[in-house]
């Protein structure tokens, strides 16, 4: 959060300076991998400049999502996706739970979080998933899932990419809907 002139709510600051281009002309990886990064910052320049009550505010209320609450769930996502399954290709770890045993856990937070932890955790899990696809050779190397037998890292790199795309589209919604609620505010990032 930035420092806000007295009276005023305080307003997230994304870690992200700008909006990153996704590759235009790549190989198949280099595609996957760029747009995946693309769509992991526009979650992150969707919650620049609101104050904690519309990062935190659900749409629609007690039972929607937010935009922490996003970044909560794409945290989980990735983090059982690339760090535990690629990164450990296949081995049970002490993490849990995983969004795949429960969809909601990611969308929960406590109200104590606060968003600069929430976002920061979101990045080094990002980070944590980039230093796993440094140590794969092929797009083809599979890893064994107990759901789906054996899962190519192709397969979660769409899967990534899908869903953090489909959250990065929510996530705009949801900052329309704090920008209405507080008009004249902001604009889009």
């Amino acid at each position: 959060m930035n420092d806000a002139t007295p009276g005023e709510p305080v307003r997230f600051q994304a870690p992200l300076q700008r909006r990153p281009t996704p590759p235009e002309v790549a190989d198949e990886r280099e595609a996957l991998e760029g747009w995946l990064d693309y769509f992991r910052a526009l979650v992150v320049l969707a919650l620049d400049g609101l104050d904690e009550t519309a990062l935190r505010r659900r749409i629609p209320a007690e039972r929607g999502s937010s935009l922490l609450g996003i970044v909560k769930h794409l945290t989980e996502l990735e983090r059982t996706w690339l760090v535990e399954r690629w990164g450990e290709r296949g081995n049970p770890t002490a993490h849990a739970p995983s969004y795949v045993d429960d969809p909601d856990p990611g969308f929960r937070f406590a109200d104590v979080e606060q968003p600069e932890d929430v976002v920061g955790s979101y990045l080094e899990v990002c980070e944590r998933g980039r230093d796993a696809l440094a140590g794969s050779e092929s797009l083809d190397d599979a890893v064994r899932d107990d759901r789906r037998g054996h899962i190519e890292l192709r397969w979660i790199l769409l899967h990534l990419i899908t869903e953090t795309a489909r959250y990065a589209g929510q996530a705009q919604v949801l900052r329309d809907a704090a920008q209405e609620a507080e008009p004249g505010t902001l604009s889009s990032p």
